[in-house]
């Protein structure tokens, strides 16, 4: 198992994989299989859905990309 430091600069989500569901104490909570930058896919971890979007709320693996300016990134057509 790959211990991630969520405070490490160099190491944020790069994709999400997977979601499921798990039980922790009497309640679902949302998890994603995390694919990080900087390390191999056959290393991607669950993690919890709101904890670790917010400790990184503008990562690529949420599919909301923007530029360092502040706008939105759009494809053309």
């Amino acid at each position: 198992m790959v211990n991630i430091q969520l405070d490490a600069a160099d190491v944020v989500p790069e994709q999400e994989l997977d979601r499921r569901l798990v039980q922790k104490g009497g309640t679902m909570v949302p998890q994603v299989l995390i694919k990080w930058s900087s390390i191999p896919t056959s290393s991607a971890t669950w993690e919890d859905y709101y904890v670790i979007k917010q400790h990184f709320p503008d990562a690529l693996a949420w599919g909301q990309a923007s530029d360092r300016a502040g706008g939105d990134v759009k494809t053309v057509p």
